[in-house]
């Protein structure tokens, strides 16, 4: 892996919502040996920012509008390809394929699925590199779809795609011209839209359908409930901020 890509997650990972509130905490606690009621505000800042992240109504409330920003995918509109972004996973020859995937990394294979099974002409594309596993993930849910049924000519490997942007950047030749449905988790979709609208084949930029997969977020909930749930929920909403920051630095 790159250096640049190293540092970059792990500068995401000190800013995650339960990293950064602990940072804050710690900060807090230290600076009191010196500035007692300073060092005190900081560590309870902390504290409440942490319980607040973790506090249902409020995950729901910045996750459901991140989701809902796409309608579902309409299974009449016929298309060429549909591509399937990465997600994580953890390789075992114990437990079967399938359980090898994130939930969020199933939720967008069975959503590609379902949408491939409406145009089983359509090649199916799936992408994601190894990292610290002995099998890039992009192999291992190929292997599913094999065994759900997908031929193996209609299946496209990208096994070295590392972020939404290599992702866009690697299937981009392989699109020119065609129809295609995009599959991510719907939080994560705005951004993996504007990545691949930005790639150029040609004369012609691409021009992705969307299709969300994995809600988080209800619409209405009476869950007023301090939860890691909720701090999932938070963490997925901090984690789009980030990358739309750290992708328009980069533009």
């Amino acid at each position: 892996m790159e250096l640049g890509f190293i540092i970059k997650k792990l500068i995401s990972m000190w800013l995650m919502p339960l990293p950064f509130c602990c940072l804050i905490i710690l900060f807090g606690l230290i600076l009191s040996f010196w500035k007692v009621a300073i060092g005190r505000i900081i560590a309870f800042s902390g504290v409440a920012l942490l319980m607040l992240f973790s506090w249902q109504p409020f995950a729901n409330s910045v996750l459901y509008p991140l989701e809902h920003q796409y309608p579902s995918f309409d299974l009449s509109l016929p298309i060429d390809a549909v591509v399937v972004l990465g997600n994580c996973h953890s390789v075992s020859e114990d437990i079967p394929p399938m359980a090898q995937l994130c939930g969020t990394g199933l939720y967008r294979l069975m959503e590609g699925y379902r949408i491939w099974q409406a145009n089983p002409e359509a090649e199916l594309f799936l992408s994601g590199y190894a990292g610290d596993e002995s099998r890039p993930y992009a192999e291992v849910v190929g292997e599913i779809a094999l065994s759900l049924g997908v031929p193996e000519e209609k299946i496209r490997l990208f096994p070295t795609a590392q972020d939404t942007q290599e992702e866009a950047e690697q299937t981009a030749p392989f699109l020119n011209g065609k129809t295609f449905a995009l599959v991510t988790s719907a939080s994560h979709m705005q951004r993996s839209m504007n990545w691949f609208q930005q790639q150029k084949v040609g004369e012609l930029y691409l021009h992705p359908i969307p299709a969300p997969a994995h809600f988080g977020a209800p619409k209405k909930s009476s869950n007023w409930k301090i939860e890691t749930s909720a701090l999932l929920k938070t963490e997925r909403s901090w984690y789009e901020l980030l990358g739309n920051i750290w992708a328009a630095i980069k533009d």
